[in-house]
């Protein structure tokens, strides 16, 4: 299947099967949000970068907030492209972020654990490729971090002061 075949595909996914984020993450002191769907493809990862760019840039967030959370989500939407539903054919993710006076709140949901029959016949990691960094990275450039699980869906999140 040509890469243009597969994108296609990916573009007629249902957007109202979404992975949804827990209803506490709507709650708080937040001045500011925005939540937006994407198909899992190659460019989901880009596009969700530039929507956090592009937001935090609008509410006012400074330069060094803004390379930081772009960065960060940058490895949470690989992960979930890599490692769950939302990176085979007809994935969706879901991007949140949440501002207040004090903190940024970034989340990505995901469709969780990929099927059986890709993982089973998905390209194999080879030990001396570079995986494994990302929480790494995430830990040194947020404040806090976490994930958590429903039954259809992963969020993993990250929070800068």
């Amino acid at each position: 299947m040509s890469e243009s075949q597969r994108l296609q595909e990916c573009a007629a996914a249902d957007p109202f099967d979404a992975p949804a984020l827990d209803t506490d993450e709507l709650l708080g002191t937040a001045t500011d949000h925005t939540v937006w769907s994407c198909v899992g493809n190659l460019t989901a990862v880009r596009s969700i970068r530039a929507r956090v760019r592009e937001f935090l840039e609008r509410t006012g967030h400074p330069g060094s907030v803004q390379d930081d959370a772009e960065l960060a989500v940058s490895e949470l939407a690989t992960n979930a492209l890599l490692h769950s539903r939302s990176g085979q054919i007809g994935g969706v993710m879901t991007l949140f972020i949440r501002t207040d006076q004090d903190c940024v709140r970034i989340a990505v949901a995901d469709q969780g654990e990929k099927t059986t029959e890709t993982a089973e016949g998905g390209a194999l990691r080879e030990d001396g490729e570079d995986y494994g960094r990302g929480k790494l990275i995430i830990e040194n450039c947020t404040s806090r971090s976490g994930e958590y699980w429903t039954d259809a869906t992963h969020v993993a999140w990250f929070e800068i002061d």
